[in-house]
C-alpha cells in the first residue's frame, strides 16, 4: 500500500453578501467593502481603498438584529491580508483575502470599544 500524502482541506466557502467595515489596525479610519464570501479562516471582500499583504486589519461585519432588543449583532474581527486581487479596473473593484486571527461576537450592545478585546 502507497502512502500518498494528504493534501490539506480548504475550508468551505459561503458566498455570503454583507457589508463589512475595515481599517489597518489602530487607525481612526473606517472603510466599507462588500463580502464575496466567507468561511470560518478567513474571508474574501471588495473594497476600493485595497492594503498591502501581510497588513493586520479590524473587522467589522454586522449580522442582523436581535429580536431582544432590536439591536444588531456584530462580528468582529482581528486579522491579516493574504492576498489583493486587483482585477480589471473596467470590471470590478479589487478584492481583499483575509485570515481571520481572531474574532468576538457582539450583541445587544454598541461595538464601541470592543475591537481592542479581540487582540
Amino acid at each position: 500500500m502507497r502512502n500518498t500524502p494528504k493534501v490539506p482541506t480548504r475550508a468551505q466557502r459561503f458566498p455570503l453578501h454583507f457589508r463589512v467595515y475595515y481599517r489597518e489596525l489602530n487607525s481612526p479610519i473606517w472603510l466599507e467593502g462588500r463580502t464575496e464570501n466567507i468561511s470560518h479562516t478567513g474571508m474574501l471582500f471588495r473594497c476600493s481603498c485595497p492594503l498591502r499583504l501581510k497588513t493586520v486589519i479590524e473587522l467589522r461585519l454586522m449580522l442582523g438584529v436581535d429580536f431582544d432588543n432590536d439591536h444588531p449583532a456584530e462580528v468582529l474581527c482581528r486579522g491579516a491580508v493574504v492576498r489583493v486581487d486587483r482585477g480589471p479596473v473596467w470590471r470590478s473593484l479589487p478584492a481583499l483575502a483575509v485570515a481571520i486571527q481572531r474574532h468576538r461576537v457582539v450583541r445587544g450592545q454598541s461595538s464601541a470599544g470592543y475591537l481592542a478585546h479581540c487582540a
